[in-house]
């Protein structure tokens, strides 16, 4: 049995989601600039001397044996130059991950790893969706590295306000987010793009992260929401893909709004399982 929680204040929400870190809204400066010929590494570097645990995460990971870092760098100009422009958006999306989302959840009943994971994973599948498509690939996967964000916030807010709640072991029936609405009165999708719009984020991010509730009924970013809402399947599925089973109507409509052709999924799930033990390779160095 679930005490009686306190409905979820936004206000307080996003007044309490100060504490959270800054790093996603360096990464989403940076991944612009990255991928703009004009910036130069001196530009890109002063950038990222805004947060130091960026920098010395970016340090450790090219320093590393995986980097070939035989010499040790100390500074964050020589880290990039080692690692390559090429190499500088993954660094920085691992980096990020380990900053922001190796965190446990009490109020969902995740570990640090598992949400870091789906975080992670999520990412990887709407940047290999957005390639394939010809799509903007910063866009996409911030979109995924963020869409749980709400999870998150609802998470601090229930420490702050000294409730504990697993919504998981909740005996309410219904969805996840039917659970949070009666509960919490807020959805972790609510609570996720409220924070994002609060956080200046630009539109094409926070509204597929919006729509994820319905996004068969999506109205803005349509493709956006659809590269997310296929995204986020392909991250769930990754252990247990059944090219035979039957795909629920949200897929089936991703799958046709994308104009993605179904018989394609087998060799895109080989190739996000490959970029995603990549990048665990990599965040598991800074664990």
């Amino acid at each position: 049995m679930f005490k009686e929680i306190r409905k979820i204040s936004i206000p307080l929400l996003l007044e309490y989601s100060i504490s959270l870190p800054a790093s996603p809204k360096i990464f989403a400066r940076l991944s612009k600039l990255i991928d703009n010929d004009d910036v130069g590494l001196d530009y890109i570097a002063s950038i990222m001397k805004m947060d130091p645990s960026l920098i010395s995460h970016v340090l450790r990971v090219a320093n590393s044996a995986y980097y070939g870092g035989a010499v040790k760098l100390s500074d964050i100009e020589s880290a990039i130059a080692r690692i390559g422009f090429n190499e500088v958006h993954k660094v920085l999306s691992i980096v990020i991950a380990r900053d922001s989302f190796y965190q446990a959840m009490p109020a969902y009943g995740i570990t640090a790893t598992e949400y870091a994971d789906e975080c992670i994973a999520v990412a990887v599948a709407s940047e290999t969706i957005a390639k394939r498509l010809g799509y903007d690939i910063n866009t996409s996967y911030i979109a995924g590295l963020l869409h749980a964000i709400g999870k998150l916030a609802i998470n601090l807010y229930l420490e702050k306000v000294e409730q504990t709640v697993d919504l998981s072991a909740s005996e309410i029936e219904g969805s996840l987010y039917e659970i949070e609405e009666t509960l919490l009165g807020i959805t972790s999708w609510k609570a996720g793009f409220e924070l994002l719009k609060h956080w200046q984020f630009d539109s094409e991010i926070w509204q597929p992260i919006r729509q994820q509730n319905s996004p068969i009924h999506a109205s803005q970013f349509v493709e956006r929401t659809a590269i997310l809402t296929l995204s986020r399947w392909l991250a769930l599925h990754l252990a247990d893909f059944d090219p035979e089973a039957e795909y629920p109507d949200t897929i089936r409509w991703a799958l046709e709004t994308l104009n993605f052709d179904a018989t394609d999924l087998v060799s895109l799930f080989d190739y996000i399982r490959m970029e995603f033990n990549d990048r665990q390779n990599l965040f598991s160095m800074l664990i």
